[in-house]
């Protein structure tokens, strides 16, 4: 891809957080014309410098055509939720003009040899955030960003920053090639009404991998059924750094408990994303075992972990409210079950269908007789199904809306006893991102239901 000095034209569909962070970078690093995609409150949402800027030209998609001029100086940049089966999109590829996410631009652009990226179905936010804590806890100068942290064109690193990026399979899809070091933590059945296939996602998950030449990287065991070609360069997390019962191998002699540290290690997919974090930073050669041990036992008792990630929120009823509303497969949600194994838990489950199967999640349930659940939204009818099938009976209620399941829930629960917000579901069309849905249930832990925060 061409340099922001050379870029005649861009087109920047999608006026989000990362196309938001674009335009001035662009308006101060190129000449370019601007063409900026969206609707118009959208476009009043922006900076009045930005709106009225004489280089950009604002356009709802509807009228909006593929350039007949200077196609090899274009760039278009989507906004990561925007799918290929989008008419520009797909007009943009047939024409030939180079596109990709701001993201994906400015890794191929600007990021130094060896950046970190790490995705996955479940995982990466958590093992994004460790990686780039433990390396500045061994005294490495890095810095996260990516799909729930800052932008690079808000970060703008330097060169001898080790960045390390979240990436959703939206930014992964097509992503330039670039010399980085890719990480991939689980694959389960997820985004394939955005993708079309389990396999297409898949694909763009380890995309990385196939670049020429591949990139290097790390990912589980698990995945071996996709991998008939491993590149050279990619290792297995259980090759590097073991696991065994909760405790992890450094190297070195040295072991490590997480759990006997912080009480959020409870949960195995924790200790996994630590795992994770480890095994990057050995597999890059950024930290050594002695030192990571050292690092750890100082700070990972005060990692307060993500927002929205198994996180119990300050309420003053006497119950436990616990917002993990980036568990979007149900993997995930039964990690925030197993680290709360031996109190009540009143789960509230439900978002948009994208074809993720609830049966082993039930399952789970149904083995606890201190688990209901509140099912809701457009899985509302599987997860009935579902629950049916395992046998839970009175312990599941169906509902209409996240309002509903989290007003029963919370009448149902008794001081002491776990609200759980763990979907197992992206956000539905309603509530647009899991930042909503995540408002709408801190403003009921708080006890003020009906304020409902803006989407992003």
């Amino acid at each position: 891809m061409r340099s922001e000095q050379d870029i005649s034209l861009l087109i920047m569909h999608g006026l989000g957080v990362e196309g938001r962070a674009t335009l001035p970078w662009f308006l101060e690093r190129s000449q370019c014309r601007i063409i900026a995609i969206d609707k118009a409150e959208a476009v009043e949402r922006l900076p009045e410098a930005l709106r009225h800027n004489e280089r950009i030209s604002f356009a709802e998609e509807n009228r909006v055509a593929v350039p007949d001029e200077n196609r090899e100086t274009t760039l278009y940049l989507r906004s990561p939720g925007i799918p290929p089966r989008n008419r520009i999109v797909a007009a943009m590829a047939e024409a030939g003009i180079a596109s990709t996410t701001p993201t994906g631009y400015w890794i191929s652009q600007h990021a130094r040899a060896g950046t970190i990226t790490i995705t996955g179905t479940k995982g990466k936010s958590s093992t994004a955030s460790l990686t780039a804590s433990l390396l500045k806890w061994c005294g490495v100068k890095a810095e996260e960003m990516g799909n729930i942290g800052r932008t690079p064109y808000e970060a703008n690193p330097g060169p001898d920053t080790i960045c390390v990026f979240e990436l959703s399979s939206y930014m992964m899809h097509d992503l330039p090639q670039a010399d980085v070091f890719h990480t991939v933590t689980s694959l389960y059945t997820e985004h394939t009404d955005w993708h079309g296939t389990h396999e297409a996602y898949a694909e763009a998950k380890m995309r990385p991998w196939f670049f020429d030449p591949p990139a290097p990287g790390l990912t589980s065991s698990e995945l071996k059924p996709y991998l008939s070609e491993k590149p050279d360069g990619v290792r297995y997390f259980e090759d590097v750094v073991p696991i065994t019962a909760g405790t992890i191998f450094l190297g070195q002699g040295l072991t490590f408990r997480p759990a006997d540290h912080n009480e959020a290690f409870k949960a195995p997919t924790m200790v996994m994303a630590l795992r994770t974090a480890i095994a990057i930073a050995k597999a890059r050669g950024l930290a050594e075992p002695v030192t990571m041990y050292d690092a750890l036992e100082k700070h990972l008792p005060t990692w307060s972990g993500l927002e929205c990630r198994q996180q119990i929120i300050t309420s003053k009823d006497g119950k436990v409210w616990v917002d993990d509303s980036l568990a979007t497969v149900p993997e995930a949600t039964e990690s925030a079950l197993t680290r709360w194994a031996r109190t009540p838990i009143h789960l509230i489950l439900g978002g948009k269908d994208r074809g993720q199967s609830f049966g082993d999640l039930m399952a789970t349930c149904a083995l606890r007789q201190d688990v209901r659940i509140y099912g809701f939204g457009d899985t509302a009818g599987k997860l009935a199904d579902a629950a049916e099938e395992a046998g839970l009976g009175v312990r599941f209620h169906g509902t209409k809306t996240l309002e509903d399941a989290i007003t029963m829930a919370a009448s149902s629960a008794k001081e002491g006893e776990i609200i759980l917000f763990s979907p197992a579901a992206s956000s539905s069309d309603i509530h647009g991102n899991y930042k909503v849905r995540s408002g709408i249930f801190r403003q009921y832990a708080a006890g003020r239901p009906g304020a409902r925060p803006g989407r992003d």
